[in-house]
């Protein structure tokens, strides 16, 4: 590991390693901050289409209700507006965090093997595939009229912030 001191701030020291040594802590850290990143933007998107629609935070309360009654609560959970909203906010930044977790650590191994882009193209797609698939299977009135296309447009959003992100932390992922 090598210890770099700024120019700029004398008392300021920055720890760096090369990236194909990086540190499980390292991965999971940067993961989760793709992660908060990812999730952060689908849910501008969302408030965005929402608020056009007059009525913020529709899709969220919407999506936390039905993981409500996935989960098996009580109507009276999902008429409180708030307890819908919470559920749903944790679950999507928890499921984008372990997602940007699994993308680090794929990102890590395309920098010791550049041919492990190949795999996680394909399994980008696949997941994509069945993520749309799933909301499509579900029926529309459960998941109050958001389409698979939301959906597909919510994960593109997220993606394009995610590969945006490991791009600037690394630039050998540019060639």
């Amino acid at each position: 590991m090598n210890a770099v001191i700024s120019k700029s701030d004398e008392g300021a020291v920055t720890l760096s390693a090369p990236d194909s040594e990086r540190s499980t802590v390292a991965i999971i850290s940067e993961g989760v901050l793709a992660g908060v990143i990812a999730a952060s933007s689908v849910a501008a998107v969302l408030l965005v289409v929402d608020l056009t629609l007059g009525q913020a935070f529709r899709t969220p309360r919407q999506l936390g209700t039905m993981l409500l009654t996935l989960m098996g609560a009580s109507p009276a959970a999902s008429a409180d507006l708030a307890t819908p909203l919470a559920l749903y906010t944790l679950f999507h930044f928890l499921a984008f965090i372990a997602a940007g977790i699994v993308v680090a650590a794929i990102v890590q191994l395309t920098m010791k093997r550049p041919i492990v882009i190949l795999l996680f193209v394909i399994l980008f797609f696949a997941f994509e595939v069945a993520f749309t698939g799933f909301v499509a299977f579900l029926d529309v009135t459960s998941t109050g009229g958001i389409t698979p296309r939301q959906v597909a447009i919510g994960n593109v959003v997220a993606s394009i912030a995610m590969a945006l992100f490991f791009r600037a932390r690394h630039p050998a992922l540019r060639h």
